[in-house]
């Protein structure tokens, strides 16, 4: 087998599972990064690991590392559905999630785990610091043979590898130029997203139900997820007991929060969107005018989140059946070819599953091209159900129209 070198552009979760999968089957790779570093932009928080996700990392991971991302984790717990008032109503929360307490199936999978993005992020980070390249941005590729590629940059720069991986996210560049026009809809949806540090006073105030279960509330057409993240010691201390190379920030336990529903009903204009997200005034003002009628715990939890860490994202999702294209030196994985709505938790897992595949097929297979157009046939297999979950998991959360338009 000929001698691969692998450009992976985009060092979010699924470009660097990708990254961390190529390193242990010993294939080269470099990873490029348009931010100018790792700490320059907010990661988000709480995000679930699901069965398909956890057994991605464990390929893809050395095993302390991925022990490390274990133990920096809580099992998903018992879901508690709610109305405002927080009363009990019955329903199901989406059938993509597993928690500690679910039915055992026929082949029993594991919970999911309730990571912190930022920490797994800092985890696949661990140990190929030097392979990845901040404050580069993606500008063109030329396609030389089905086994090589040439790469420019913006700040002009080429690089030439025989395979490169856009896992630059939703508003990929290397999908623009690959599969021109497959740009994912804007759904109609949106999400506000934010967290509140779980302080003695805030627990003591809110009662022990909303500070341990999972809890997701159901208003007239939207809803807000609420999931507590309360880690067993410091994250530094963890990796410095079990991967003394791995540096974690230090971080407070805290109860993150999502509102997720139709833009409309959540007071935001169609003016508003496209442009950048509303300023933090706008958004804690829109977060009280939906919760003003809310049971009184619930509303000292928003009105003590954390300002600096508030944030809004339009739901975007593709539309399958998903893009093809010639198989190639050039391929996609995670939401820069399967958007979807994050209501089932399943897009990151999706990436990472997208991740360790690719990993194996360029690492075993003699033949790229033939590597690659394995991996992309069962990519959109599995992609294009999880895209019909996370819409499912959206009809489960709002009771408006959660489907692409025709």
């Amino acid at each position: 087998m000929q001698t691969r070198h692998v450009s992976i552009v985009g060092a979010g979760l699924g470009g660097l599972c990708l990254a961390q999968g190529l390193r242990q089957a010993g294939v080269s790779f470099d990873v490029y990064e348009r931010d100018p570093a790792a700490e320059s932009r907010r990661q988000g928080y709480r995000i679930r690991i699901d069965a398909h996700g956890q057994h991605a990392l464990s390929q893809c991971l050395p095993e302390n590392l991925y022990t490390l991302f274990q133990q920096t984790c809580s099992a998903a717990r018992s879901v508690q559905l709610l109305n405002p008032d927080l009363e009990p109503i019955p329903g199901r929360p989406a059938r993509s999630w597993r928690t500690s307490t679910a039915d055992s199936a026929p082949q029993p999978m594991p919970p999911d785990l309730s990571a912190n993005r930022q920490t797994l992020r800092e985890i696949l980070l661990g140990g190929i610091e030097d392979r990845v390249h901040f404050g580069k941005t993606l500008r063109q590729f030329e396609i030389d043979s089905d086994d090589a590629v040439r790469i420019q940059f913006d700040d002009g720069t080429w690089v030439t590898s025989t395979l490169l991986v856009g896992a630059d996210g939703v508003n990929s560049a290397a999908r623009q130029q690959l599969a021109p026009g497959t740009e994912p809809a804007d759904t109609g949806a949106l999400c506000i997203y934010g967290k509140t540090f779980a302080t003695a006073e805030v627990r003591e105030r809110l009662g022990s139900a909303l500070c341990t279960d999972t809890s997701v509330i159901f208003d007239d057409e939207f809803a807000v997820i609420l999931d507590p993240m309360r880690f067993p010691e410091a994250l530094p201390a963890i990796a410095k007991r079990l991967a003394p190379s791995c540096r974690l920030s230090p971080l407070d336990d805290y109860l993150y929060w999502a509102f997720i529903g139709p833009r409309a009903r959540m007071g935001i204009t169609d003016a508003e969107l496209p442009g950048q997200t509303p300023d933090q005034t706008r958004l804690t003002a829109l977060i009280e005018a939906l919760v003003s009628r809310w049971h009184p715990r619930l509303r000292t939890l928003f009105a003590q989140g954390d300002l600096d860490t508030l944030t809004m994202l339009p739901v975007r999702g593709a539309i399958p059946p998903l893009a093809r294209w010639r198989a190639g030196p050039v391929t996609l994985l995670g939401d820069a070819v399967h958007a979807m709505s994050p209501a089932g938790g399943l897009g990151a897992n999706t990436a990472l599953r997208d991740a360790a595949a690719l990993a194996e097929a360029v690492s075993t297979q003699a033949d790229l091209r033939a590597a690659v157009a394995h991996y992309e046939i069962a990519m959109r297999g599995w992609a294009e159900t999880a895209i019909k979950a996370s819409e499912d998991g959206a009809r489960s959360l709002f009771r408006a129209a959660t489907t692409h338009p025709s």
